[in-house]
């Protein structure tokens, strides 16, 4: 974006522009929701997002293992998500958001196993999926939720009303 402004004929200066941007954050990106166990939100949807995200959390946040619970849509590259996720996850959990284009768990679970060969488990809820992966975390641990805005969404406000 900064490249185009400044083809476009605006001046920038690159220093305050990399000030300003490391004070940016969108909420449902790289979001940590709880502290103890830490839940890091992220609506990465798409195999690039996943691949990001992996690689993100690799280089900013240190953990000992990873449970990731992820649910996605139908209409989602399955395939591509999937084979990035199996890159970072220790554990992984498949649910499905509020979204009535979601995958079934189980499908999710079948596809991953077939493309990395890795065991998982399955959850029909954000709540179900969350009591896993508490009773797999220790304390340096990390759980992410991605794969969906819808839930990522569902993630966001069930942390708030956790800390109401």
């Amino acid at each position: 974006m900064l490249d185009k402004l400044k083809g476009d004929g605006y001046e920038i200066d690159d220093a305050k522009a990399i000030k300003g941007l490391e004070n940016v954050t969108m909420a449902g990106r790289m979001e940590l929701v709880h502290h103890d166990p830490r839940v890091l939100i992220d609506g990465a949807h798409n195999a690039a997002s996943i691949r990001a995200l992996i690689q993100a959390i690799g280089q900013h946040v240190p953990y000992d293992s990873m449970v990731v619970i992820f649910g996605c849509g139908q209409d989602k590259d399955i395939d591509g998500m999937l084979t990035q996720l199996q890159y970072g996850a220790d554990k992984a959990i498949f649910t499905r958001g509020n979204s009535p284009r979601a995958m079934f768990p189980q499908d999710l679970a079948d596809k991953y196993t077939e493309i990395c060969g890795k065991m998982c488990q399955t959850a029909m809820s954000l709540k179900e999926a969350l009591r896993i992966a508490y009773s797999a975390v220790g304390r340096e641990d990390l759980i992410c939720i991605t794969g969906s805005f819808y839930l990522v969404g569902q993630a966001k406000v069930h942390f708030q009303e956790l800390s109401e």
